[in-house]
């Protein structure tokens, strides 16, 4: 995929052509934004660009190394998803930073995908830092997590931030329509306007996955504004009937309060639901909120009793 092919994002498309044609990429980025934004699919083209052997600009798509690339296959382009069991780790991560410092084998440069590292642990996160600090050369480190604010401040001075918003409602259904050419019209842009033209929400959507989800994190988010500690009592409980849908939900909350974050200081490009949200909730709650979030995430990895652990949500939620 070529970087003209990415949605919406024109201003972010622009910085980082101009970047890609002087050849001024940073060694480390961080892509953040909701799920859905394009954060993965921008990643990917970024890994494109630095493994790419073609002549003139770059990505250029059709040499064997983008071909590679494009087909996930390509020797020099490592991937750990902070979303699988321990592949970012500190182990993992360790690891990560001892291969940084081979050779690549077959490109100009080498380069690692993490995705998902609002997941790392903070010790994780320290181990990756000695790396991003005294950067070995011809590497370079693309990051994506739903916000920035996740990581730790050490890490984020040491990288560039890309913020990536989900497409309008009519570029969504542009995009959709080329992804489903056989849905109907009316489906595809009711899937695109209750997206707020989130790509990868629409596509939930139209395959009928993730609505619970989105409505049970929005549930929450609203029985967390009220007094009585009972409501929420009820939606965390509903909310962890199973260990998959509970991580969902709560993937689903993170991403409606980091929208709340981003509406707070003005953004457009989010959720109707985020923009309603926004001012009742002051942005240093809205931080506190996503680390609980954090933390509950991180727990649900463990072998915990559920009927226990939705009364301990309903608590670590309510945190300020």
């Amino acid at each position: 995929m070529l970087l003209s092919e990415l949605a919406a994002n024109a201003e972010l498309k622009y910085d980082i052509a101009e970047a890609m044609k002087n050849r001024t990429l940073p060694h480390a980025i961080l892509i953040e934004g909701v799920k859905g934004s394009g954060k993965k699919t921008l990643a990917q083209i970024l890994a494109q660009y630095a493994v790419c052997s073609g002549e003139g600009n770059r990505p250029c798509g059709v040499c064997p190394d983008c071909i590679k690339a494009q087909k996930g296959i390509h020797p020099d382009i490592f991937i750990a998803d902070g979303t699988k069991s321990g592949e970012l780790n500190i182990e993992a991560v360790r690891q990560i930073r001892s291969a940084a410092y081979i050779k690549p084998n077959e490109a100009q440069n080498r380069v690692f995908l993490l995705y998902n590292t609002e997941k790392m642990l903070a010790a994780a996160q320290n181990a990756f830092l000695k790396v991003l600090e005294e950067p070995p050369p011809n590497v370079l480190f693309v990051l994506t997590s739903v916000s920035a604010t996740a990581m730790l401040q050490t890490v984020r001075s040491r990288t560039r931030i890309l913020t990536m918003y989900p497409p309008t409602a009519e570029e969504a259904l542009q995009v959709l329509q080329k992804m489903f050419p056989e849905e109907e019209s009316e489906k595809l842009a009711e899937a695109a306007t209750s997206s707020g033209g989130n790509i990868g929400e629409a596509v939930s959507l139209l395959n009928n996955k993730g609505e619970e989800e989105k409505q049970m994190a929005a549930d929450i988010f609203k029985a967390l504004l009220q007094t009585a500690e009972y409501p929420l009592l009820i939606q965390t409980n509903q909310a962890v009937r199973d260990r998959a849908f509970a991580a969902g939900v709560l993937e689903r909350l993170y991403e409606l309060s980091a929208e709340c974050v981003k509406a707070s200081y003005g953004a457009a490009e989010v959720s109707e639901t985020a923009k309603e949200l926004a001012g009742t909730v002051s942005k240093k709650r809205l931080c506190t909120l996503q680390e609980n979030i954090t933390k509950a995430r991180d727990l649900l990895n463990y072998n915990v009793n559920l009927n226990l652990y939705g009364t301990w949500l309903c608590a670590v939620l309510r945190q300020n």
